[in-house]
């Protein structure tokens, strides 16, 4: 019996050990991870050299960092969301490509020295990073530019940007990216921040415990995610759109809550207060130093795909994505739907800025067949850039500040 135990003792400790030494191994290894491991641990930001204690107070992704993608038809970002239970042979199916480029010595994707003076400055989030993009919607669309995008930023935090950067330069146009689908969240963090004495650096790491940093429990976390999820494989996902030819499109239900705000007086909230707030500086700023700042409205995919679902779909969407936020379904879907985008509209009019509209010219590349976002993800796909270049371009070329889209 002694035996038995101290043979169950060392193996104890051999065991042990060797999950400590992997973990070790995995840490020393951690930038180079793949990313759906890794990019919701607390460290992550940090550990692959993201700058989050700059002096103009927006984070910083890595400075003149090379970086090489290989985009494939299982990589967007709803691919691996346990909620999404998305098959392969659902996906739209394209040719895979690398895209790779050099972050410049602020880790926006520009061509370096920068300019003294540009003439169109382009902020954003995600959708103006477009760093799975070969072709991004801003690419050769002026001769002197700076793009100043941050993934996962809003409206506040591109503001910190712009007066560092792009101010200095004098930019005679400057287009505001606005993704409805997060910014108005996105910009309750500053505030919320600064009312309590927070950092960047401080907000991956609030309530979180010491398995959360442990690269080897989060790989046994994602395994078992990932067997639960081709276990639980029968879903909602996707859902066909009935364009033609048909489209399965998959959507990102943590955008829900924004068309909840929406239905619940979207005007009167902090968010929108704090978000006003900040596109009137921007504007009044750039209407000081003689430009003019154009606020390029980007829609979420439900707003373009919504009225191609049948009754079932809806129904179907509505009674498993949404019960938990109470959004008392479609009788406040499909009202609030298109709220935030008329506020936005108005608004831009009140303080005398030019409006950029991509919904209808998304709306009528589906209408043609056309699909501008990957299935599996958020975001566009190239075609859909190739739309909003040209709907920018067109804009920037033959418009004037009274001419809203």
């Amino acid at each position: 019996m002694r035996n038995v135990f101290i043979i169950a003792m060392r193996a104890l400790a051999i065991a042990l050990f060797t999950l400590l030494l992997l973990e070790f191994v995995l840490q020393l290894a951690f930038p180079h991870l793949p990313k759906v491991l890794i990019e919701h641990m607390p460290q992550y930001q940090e550990r692959i050299g993201y700058n989050l204690d700059t002096e103009h107070g927006a984070r910083q992704l890595p400075a003149s960092q090379h970086v090489e993608y290989f985009v494939t038809p299982q990589g967007g970002d709803l691919y691996n969301y346990p909620g999404a239970c998305v098959s392969p042979a659902d996906l739209q199916h394209f040719e895979p490509y690398h895209v790779s480029f050099k972050r410049d010595a602020h880790g926006f994707r520009n061509e370096e020295p920068w300019p003294d003076d540009v003439d169109l400055v382009v902020l954003g989030d995600s959708f103006t990073a477009a760093e799975t993009i070969q072709r991004p919607f801003w690419k050769d669309i002026s001769d002197s530019m700076l793009v100043l995008s941050l993934p996962g930023s809003g409206t506040l935090e591109q503001q910190l940007l712009f007066e560092a950067f792009a101010l200095p330069r004098k930019p005679e146009k400057t287009v505001l990216a606005y993704f409805a689908g997060n910014d108005l969240s996105d910009n309750g963090y500053i505030p919320w921040m600064k009312s309590i004495g927070l950092t960047w650096h401080d907000i991956p790491h609030l309530y979180k415990h010491a398995h959360d940093y442990s690269v080897v429990f989060r790989l046994f976390q994602y395994l078992a995610e990932t067997a639960l999820k081709a276990i639980q494989r029968a879903c909602h996902y996707p859902l066909i759109a009935h364009t033609e030819p048909h489209t399965p499109v998959v959507f990102y239900r943590y955008f829900l809550p924004q068309l909840r705000l929406n239905a619940y007086h979207i005007l009167e909230t902090h968010l929108m207060q704090h978000t006003k707030t900040s596109i009137s500086d921007i504007a009044t700023a750039m209407k000081a130093a003689g430009g003019e700042l154009i606020f390029m409205y980007i829609p979420t995919k439900i707003e373009i795909y919504w009225d191609y679902l049948d009754d079932e779909s809806k129904a179907k969407y509505i009674a498993i994505e949404s019960s938990e936020y109470g959004m008392g379904g479609l009788k406040y879907l499909e009202p609030n739907l298109h709220v935030q985008r008329q506020v936005m509209r108005e608004f831009a009019d009140e303080i005398g800025i030019s409006f950029l509209d991509l919904t209808s010219p998304l709306q009528d590349a589906v209408q043609a067949g056309i699909s501008p976002y990957f299935v599996a993800d958020t975001h566009w796909n190239q075609q859909g850039h190739d739309i909003a270049r040209i709907a920018l371009r067109d804009y920037l070329n033959g418009t004037t500040l009274e001419a809203s889209s």
